[in-house]
């Protein structure tokens, strides 16, 4: 919350500088020319803030898209997984099926193997029987003859029974192959659909943490949005005071009460002192948005410390403005010689006043929450305060 109302304060640093200025010494036409061509260039900035902000859009909703078809994809593969453990279900009870008939099978062919060669030995056995007297040789022969056509009987049939069990056996052998067959088709596919599944369900995740982000950039750009619009509404009514102001300094010819003497700011480039102690977590320039590819520019740095710790001015100078717009932490604006600015925003417990000279490294307010930011300018030129601070003044 913090960091989204100073970063808004930062989009209006030029204003509130150009406006305390104003405020604190009579216009020229010049700074009406000036302040005419700022407000056209806040206009610009709402443009391509209108522009991002469409931009954000069709990237939320080409992210919407991307997750609706995640979720149709890990739908269809929660199905297909639904399906497979009940086709896996049914194929463990035919496997059981199967493996008891082929346990059946083999009970079946055993014993009619054992019985086919039973009979075989027993038949075989009879034949070889002891010689006949000499009065018994016929009936023996017709005895003889009607066993051996019985044995080719009864091998005929165990024979024909034999073979239909291992004719079932083998049915039953192939039936039990097919099926655990299919079982490991069947899991293989489901051990690639699970797969999916989880890459899936994975990427959506991933598309839903990244909508998150854009959403909160989107709602960071609407709200830019709407500070920039109240700085337009802000500089036209700035305008209109300043033409007030100019006929009303014309009329009376009153010099301006900020007459600095031309110094050397330029001089203490490397040399001031950091307005807090601290850590900066945010700097100066261009910045690309990981998110939505948008290039954004900070005229500052943010510096996060510790709360309520001091805050104090880089160098020597005049407060020209103070103010809190709409409700925002209050922000000091201190004017330096030879046009420099320097912008402190996110205060608390302020001890200076407009107009009030400040000595360098006087103290202006306490950081309200560890986080000040910090702006420095050379009229309207933004400048790196890290090309200007002693890097070890922040610690």
């Amino acid at each position: 919350m913090k960091t989204g109302i100073l970063n808004r304060l930062m989009l209006l640093g030029a204003v509130w500088a150009l406006q305390g200025i104003i405020i604190c010494a009579p216009a020229k036409s010049d700074d009406i020319l000036e302040q005419k061509k700022e407000l056209e260039k806040i206009k610009a900035e709402i443009e391509n803030s209108r522009t991002n902000l469409d931009s954000l859009r069709t990237i939320e909703k080409e992210l919407l898209g991307e997750i609706s078809d995640y979720e149709q994809r890990a739908s269809l593969n929660k199905t297909v997984l639904e399906r497979l453990n009940n086709q896996l279900g049914a194929l463990r009870k035919d496997i059981g099926k199967s493996k008891d008939k082929l346990e059946q099978s083999e009970g079946r062919f055993q014993t009619s193997q054992g019985r086919y060669i039973s009979n075989l030995t027993y038949y075989y056995s009879g034949l070889r029987a002891a010689p006949p007297e000499a009065g018994e040789e016929i009936d023996r022969e017709k005895d003889a003859f009607r066993k051996m056509v019985y044995l080719r009987a009864v091998a005929a049939y165990d024979k024909a029974e034999l073979s239909e069990a291992s004719e079932y056996l083998d049915a039953a052998e192939q039936e039990y192959t097919d099926l655990m067959d299919q079982k490991k088709t069947v899991t293989d596919v489901k051990v690639k659909k699970r797969s999916e599944y989880t890459i899936i369900a994975s990427q959506k995740e991933k598309k839903e943490k990244v909508l998150s982000k854009l959403r909160r950039k989107k709602e960071s750009e609407a709200d830019r949005l709407i500070t920039l619009s109240e700085a337009a509404r802000q500089m036209e009514d700035l305008i209109v005071r300043l033409e007030e102001a100019r006929r009303e300094r014309e009329t009376a010819r009153t010099p301006s009460q900020f007459d600095f003497k031309t110094g050397n700011f330029i001089s203490y480039k490397g040399g001031l002192t950091a307005p807090a102690k601290g850590e900066i977590i945010k700097s100066f320039g261009w910045k690309l948005d990981p998110v939505t590819k948008l290039k954004s520019f900070s005229p500052g740095i943010e510096i996060k410390g510790k709360n309520n710790a001091p805050v104090t001015a880089v160098a020597s100078g005049v407060v020209a403005y103070i103010g809190n717009l709409r409700g925002y932490d209050n922000f000091v604006i201190v004017e330096h010689e030879d046009g420099f600015y320097s912008t402190y925003a996110g205060l608390d417990n302020l001890v200076v006043v407009v107009n009030q000279i400040v000595a360098k490294g006087s103290m202006l307010g306490g950081a309200l929450d560890g986080a000040v930011r910090f702006e420095l300018r050379e009229g309207r030129q933004p400048l790196d305060p890290v090309e200007w601070i002693r890097i070890d003044s922040f610690k």
